[in-house]
């Protein structure tokens, strides 16, 4: 009898903002490095940080992070106004979506020139935020940089045992290692996950278990019908 492989299954489900503090940052080995990594920074003398990765790996957590900590401005990049005077550090997230290396270069100007400093948070590596831009490249390849990664299986389910915490309640362990390889491999499937295994539990009237994680993982999966 041949033996079925696990499908991926994506969730699709609304879900409110999550708070990014320290206390909801929940650490494992996948990203335990770049935490210790940010607060090197923090204590360096260094002007310029790079916290960069995929889409729903953490940079914008660990950007607010850091500007809760020490009091820094948090900006989004699209739109923002470069003069950074009155802030001894910046934080510029989604800089991946500025229309043009130009307007990096002119924040990056600002800080360095004025001795701010300045951490920059994007999708990709900074030398796609460059664009061909010779200066802004090399002075982003001198930055200290922190690389993220999607959270794998194991911070997976540790973010959903924190997620059943915060809504008070009392789910096994069962449910999140059923869950993490079969959602998504991101922070927000594991929070619509939990919201809409809480939502059905409430509905229905039936405690969460292992039945109910099925049902609603098959309701709102992208896989086949009969897969």
């Amino acid at each position: 009898m041949a033996l079925m492989t696990a499908r991926q299954i994506v969730l699709d489900l609304p879900t409110t903002p999550p708070k990014m503090t320290r206390d909801n940052y929940v650490v494992a080995a996948s990203n335990e490095k770049a935490l210790s990594m940010m607060t090197a920074w923090v204590g360096s003398a260094e002007p310029l940080l790079a916290i960069c990765g995929p889409q729903g790996a953490g940079k914008t957590h660990l950007g607010c992070i850091l500007s809760e900590s020490i009091d820094a401005d948090f900006r989004r990049a699209e739109g923002a106004d470069p003069e950074l005077a009155g802030a001894r550090l910046t934080v510029l997230d989604d800089v991946d979506q500025l229309p043009a290396p130009a307007a990096l270069l002119a924040f990056v100007f600002e800080a360095i020139n004025g001795g701010r400093r300045l951490v920059l948070i994007g999708r990709g590596e900074p030398r796609d935020w460059a664009a061909g831009q010779r200066d802004l490249e090399t002075r982003l390849n001198a930055a200290m940089r922190i690389d993220l990664t999607e959270p794998d299986e194991a911070l997976l389910r540790a973010v959903m045992a924190k997620l059943f915490r915060d809504r008070q309640l009392r789910v096994g362990e069962a449910i999140a290692d059923y869950a993490a390889p079969r959602i998504r491999k991101t922070f927000a499937a594991a929070s619509a996950f939990v919201a809409a295994l809480d939502a059905a539990s409430f509905e229905g009237g039936e405690p969460i278990g292992l039945r109910l994680a099925r049902a609603v993982i098959a309701n709102h999966s992208e896989a086949p019908s009969g897969a």
